[in-house]
């Protein structure tokens, strides 16, 4: 733990706030969607890709029984996930709901509607894939296989031994591409992207719920060496939950 961790979360929050007379008048209507930074990301050198296809929904339960009933669950079967299931956990935190010409909606919201949310999947028993680290490629709605290998000594440790990693059928990693969200809100991006990471980790419980499935939310995790793992750089993009 940084020693002044208080002091910098204090100053982070004194550096992002807003005041009145701080902002130009119209500031974010002026933003260009056309010089925005890429709102997708692909992996070209992915092992495998599993096309994910429509999905096959259920009957819906009720939406006030389901808020009512939601829990946090830690306990989980040996029997696999399905992959229709993961699909419909997939859609239900980033599926593409609609598209307005310059930009596309999502099922989860998200400010500016910017999506700076990846998704990673430590995979352990999903029927019809292997184990390993995939990322799903959003605008294609495919798996991109990035390593085939079992990973839940992987999640285990990187949770610092949570047994509930080892166990899932599948481990979701959300990280953020800072600048999807800073070109447009700067200093203020570092606080909405918490948020939307938010928006998402609640759908994953509600639609996880909606299934029947357990599901539990970890903020638990070595940052350092998860990035690593992703391979991706901890600053410009890093693990979010």
């Amino acid at each position: 733990m940084h020693p002044e961790w208080q002091r910098l979360c204090n100053e982070f929050l004194q550096a992002t706030s807003y005041a009145v007379g701080d902002l130009e008048e119209g500031w974010a209507a002026k933003y260009d969607f056309d010089k925005r930074p890429p709102t997708y990301m692909r992996y070209d050198d992915a092992v495998v890709r599993i096309p994910l296809g429509p999905r096959e929904l259920p009957p819906s339960p009720d939406l006030w029984e389901l808020m009512k009933n939601r829990r946090s669950r830690r306990n989980f079967l040996c029997e696999p996930m399905t992959l229709n299931e993961l699909n419909i956990l997939l859609w239900g935190t980033q599926g593409i709901t609609a598209d307005m010409g310059d930009y596309q909606i999502r099922a989860t919201p998200s400010a500016g509607a910017l999506y700076p949310i990846e998704t990673y999947l430590l995979v352990n028993n999903v029927e019809g894939l292997e184990k390993g680290l995939y990322h799903l490629d959003v605008e294609e709605w495919c798996l991109e296989g990035l390593k085939l290998e079992d990973v839940s000594e992987t999640a285990y440790a990187l949770t610092e031994n949570q047994e509930m990693t080892r166990r899932a059928a599948v481990n979701f990693v959300w990280t953020a591409v800072v600048n999807r969200t800073r070109h447009k809100y700067r200093e203020r991006a570092y606080r909405y992207i918490w948020w939307d990471a938010g928006h998402v980790a609640q759908n994953l419980h509600i639609a996880a719920n909606g299934l029947g499935l357990g599901v539990s939310t970890i903020g638990h995790w070595f940052d350092k060496e998860m990035n690593e793992y992703l391979g991706i750089d901890g600053q410009e993009h890093l693990s979010v939950l």
